[in-house]
């Protein structure tokens, strides 16, 4: 009776993961391409890189796309700072501390896990 074994095949290269799989003979007659190799165990492309044969967790920084889609909007509000803008004192200071809140987001929510627990704040109306 053949033991099932679970496989991540890999690029050797890079450490990116290509797929994987289960099979019943020995992981040295698992078919691999020229510049692949493999490992035991199921590793999901999302979370592991193999690293010199070995599965490391990856952590995503999420703060990165957070950081692009914040510095949009104060791109997009930065007309309400000029000199010339048609705003009135007080709608001008809402949009500062709008735009603050914006350049706070990071620190202020430094004990977010992922995106979802990060609230933006509202633009001012």
């Amino acid at each position: 009776m053949n033991t099932i074994i679970e496989y991540t095949k890999y690029k050797t290269s890079t450490g990116e993961i290509l797929e994987c799989g289960a099979t019943n003979v020995q992981l040295s007659e698992v078919p691999l391409e020229s510049g692949q190799s493999v490992i035991e165990g199921i590793y999901d492309v999302g979370d592991y890189k193999i690293i010199s044969g070995e599965a490391v967790a990856q952590t995503i920084d999420f703060w990165i796309g957070l950081r692009i889609e914040r510095n949009t909007l104060l791109t997009e509000s930065d007309w309400t700072q000029t000199t010339d803008t048609p705003l009135s004192d007080s709608k001008k200071a809402e949009w500062v501390t709008y735009r603050q809140s914006l350049r706070d987001l990071p620190a202020d929510n430094s004990s977010a896990s992922s995106a979802d627990d990060v609230t933006f704040p509202s633009e001012p109306s």
